[in-house]
């Protein structure tokens, strides 16, 4: 199964030269497909060349960078989430979107969710661009999904939450019928070996293609990157499944092919 990781960049762009987040994932971008642009909360009130600037240097790396806006659980106006989609278009020429905060209590809200997704998939600002250009994301964060709602994103979020809770998830029944890059897993307060090896273990059990983990924890544990070594574990893993691997390698063994872009930052750091 390919593997893969989405990066929630939700913090600033370092100046130049500086090895900050950005710096991190666009070295990793072997194992990183995608990042998030969230300047705002959103696309923010005016466009910001820090933003132009690394949504250019990620996009050069192959990377695909997705705006992120919020739905407010479907209680916020479709002509608000229409205009941020609209926004990041205009002012950064963004890969696709990722829609935060999705309803699923029912299928009451399949319309809200469908508008979006002919806005992104079907408008003529995308009809002659290529499929990547338009992918879409939606967050729900858990994975009581109604299946109805599945064909109107390319992935979603069916599991964030705290390592500990990640040893107890399961993921919805029909999870299997669909291919892995369907789902994503975003897991904080991996803040040990032992917690980082047991969500790896885990995660490898899952139809999911997509991981995200982090030491930080809340209130925010998407204000940077993981720490170094964190970071490294988890390149490290992707490394191992890359060449067909589907050992769980981390700790004191990591691949040094998937390392060098952590250790690199390292090396930097005064």
């Amino acid at each position: 199964m390919v593997r893969g990781i989405i990066a929630p960049t939700y913090f600033w762009p370092g100046a130049t030269g500086v090895p900050d987040g950005w710096s991190r994932v666009i070295l990793a971008a072997t194992y990183v497909s995608t990042v998030l642009l969230n300047p705002d909360s959103g696309p923010g009130q005016q466009q910001i060349q820090e933003f132009v600037d690394i949504t250019r240097q990620s996009q050069a790396a192959g990377l695909k960078v997705l705006g992120y806006v919020d739905s407010s659980y479907g209680s916020r106006a479709i002509s608000d989430v229409l205009s941020d989609i609209d926004t990041y278009s205009s002012w950064y020429q963004v890969d696709g979107f990722f829609i935060d905060d999705m309803y699923i209590l029912d299928d009451a809200q399949v319309d809200y969710y469908q508008e979006i997704h002919d806005a992104v998939k079907n408008s003529s600002l995308y009809a002659n661009e290529s499929v990547a250009r338009t992918q879409l994301i939606f967050n729900p964060g858990a994975p009581d999904v109604p299946e109805a709602y599945l064909p109107l994103a390319d992935t979603f979020v069916s599991f964030e939450g705290s390592a500990t809770s990640y040893q107890s998830f399961q993921p919805a029944a029909y999870t299997n019928n669909y291919t892995a890059s369907k789902f994503w897993h975003i897991v904080y307060d991996c803040n040990s070996n032992a917690t980082i090896n047991a969500t790896l273990q885990q995660f490898t059990n899952q139809t999911a293609e997509f991981l995200y983990l982090t030491d930080l924890g809340l209130p925010n544990p998407y204000n940077n990157l993981p720490s170094i070594d964190t970071w490294a574990q988890l390149l490290s893993y992707m490394a191992n499944v890359h060449i067909g691997s589907t050992s769980v390698m981390t700790g004191t063994n990591p691949a040094p092919q998937a390392v060098q872009a952590g250790r690199f930052i390292q090396r930097m750091q005064p």
